[in-house]
């Protein structure tokens, strides 16, 4: 029996006096997972933080559009029991109409503005232009082949009356 707890402790103090490589790789897994464990809790309180902002943002929200509401509804019922009340309804309706046509006809304007620039400055697409240019050099590459080719088969022709003659 004591043999047996010798020779345990033994094997216990053998590798950390052949240079402790056991116990530095599990000091270094345990660093390791330490790091790892501190990049899970981080990332974890993290989601929970930013679950909770956007949770009480929304909420911040839905309590200022139900605010507005009801101040929107006050308002209405004071101008609709002031003397004047029907006047401003109509005022603003008013103002409200000619609002929209006033868009309507600055909408307008500007996509003729737009029209005519466009018209305009069109040959100076430099996209279209590059285009263009692209297939003329198409074009003038595919010519050049033909060229060449028709210079061989002329010279040819030429290199074969001559050999014709010669005989």
């Amino acid at each position: 029996m004591a043999a047996a707890k010798k020779t345990k402790t033994d094997k216990k103090t053998a590798p950390q006096d052949s240079g402790s490589t056991g116990a530095d790789l599990d000091i270094a897994r345990k660093i390791w997972l330490a790091g790892v464990g501190a990049y899970g809790r981080a990332f974890t309180e993290a989601t929970a933080s930013a679950e909770k902002l956007a949770q009480s943002a929304t909420e911040a929200f839905d309590q200022l559009v139900a605010k507005g509401e009801v101040i929107e509804d006050e308002v209405r019922d004071r101008i609709a029991k002031a003397p004047a009340g029907k006047k401003v309804v109509s005022l603003v309706g008013d103002l409200t109409k000619s609002s929209k046509e006033r868009r309507a006809a600055l909408e307008e304007r500007i996509g003729k503005v737009r029209k005519s620039l466009t018209e305009t400055f069109a040959p100076y697409n430099l996209a279209a232009l590059g285009e263009a240019v692209q297939a003329l050099t198409t074009q003038v590459e595919a010519l050049t082949g033909e060229v060449a080719a028709l210079k061989a088969e002329k010279a040819s022709k030429k290199t074969a009356a001559k050999t014709d003659e010669a005989a």
